[in-house]
């Protein structure tokens, strides 16, 4: 049955005021071994609630817990210039912008780099499994070409459309993120840890020494004959983590190796910090 322990904010605590998410991890982190039910404050009354009564033991460490709460203040909303706060309903990162391209920057502009086109009348950007540590094999009766865009700012994801033409049936499209070669990326089961790379945490890496695949985004994605409108991929918000300044958004078209006519392109929606180099500004 819950029990619960009540406390003045006013004398009980040093600073006489309580964050209750702060005070919950702070008593989740304490020695105390019953489990919290809820911590709940009206007016000058701090209520905390446990599963069950807590030990004589235990109510000293609880009192203790609370003569050490510091009440970390919340974060201050943020505001436009003029001081009105900033309420919105999208998921575009703070300090972004919306950017649709069809091509990635280069490593002197934005903008300008690798576009993620395909011409299957040609053998320009045929992929090579062995570039890649994790890549995936080629299949029977298949070719494949590969096209990496990289960007000069962190870059979220958030929706994209597929344009193709004359695509023979059974072709498909697949979308990674990709760690370039010679680079260092979280790996749970690498065996470098983060302190050997100058990092806090206890995240563990690996040392990248071809491409990796590191993510997939989109997979066996499908496209048959001609789509000039193009297909689209809708996401229902940003991509919770950037993809690092260098890193690939890479694309695999997939066709029969008899195909010699079929092409087709992709364009992004993805938010990001710049869309140009200003006058004397450099990467």
């Amino acid at each position: 049955m819950s029990e619960k322990y009540t406390f003045s904010i006013s004398n009980d605590f040093p600073n006489h005021a309580v964050t209750t998410t702060a005070l919950s991890s702070e008593i989740a982190d304490s020695t105390i071994i019953t489990a919290l039910d809820y911590v709940g404050t009206d007016a000058d009354i701090c209520e905390i609630w446990f599963k069950a009564s807590l030990s004589p033991a235990d109510e000293v460490t609880l009192s203790g817990v609370v003569a050490a709460h510091q009440a970390p203040p919340a974060a201050e909303a943020p505001c436009m210039a003029d001081g009105r706060p900033i309420v919105r309903s999208d998921t575009r990162p703070l300090g972004t912008q919306t950017y649709f391209t069809m091509y990635g920057d280069s490593a002197s502009g934005i903008g300008d780099g690798k576009a993620l086109v395909w011409d299957f009348s040609n053998d320009d950007d045929l992929y090579n499994p062995a570039d890649v540590e994790n890549g995936v094999p080629i299949p029977d009766g298949y070719k494949i070409k590969r096209m990496d865009m990289s960007f000069n700012d962190p870059v979220y994801s958030k929706d994209g459309t597929i344009y193709f033409f004359d695509a023979p049936w059974g072709s498909y499209v697949i979308m990674y993120v990709t760690v370039p070669s010679g680079n260092y990326y979280p790996n749970d089961y690498g065996s470098i840890p983060a302190a050997a790379l100058g990092l806090g945490g206890d995240q563990m890496y690996a040392y990248a020494t071809k491409d990796v695949f590191y993510s997939c985004y989109v997979n066996k994605h499908h496209i048959t004959g001609t789509c000039v409108f193009g297909d689209e991929l809708n996401a229902e918000g940003s991509s919770v983590d950037a993809v690092p300044v260098g890193w690939y958004v890479t694309g695999l078209v997939f066709t029969l190796d008899t195909d010699n006519v079929s092409k087709g392109y992709g364009s992004f929606e993805i938010y990001r910090q710049r869309s140009v180099l200003l006058p004397g500004e450099d990467l």
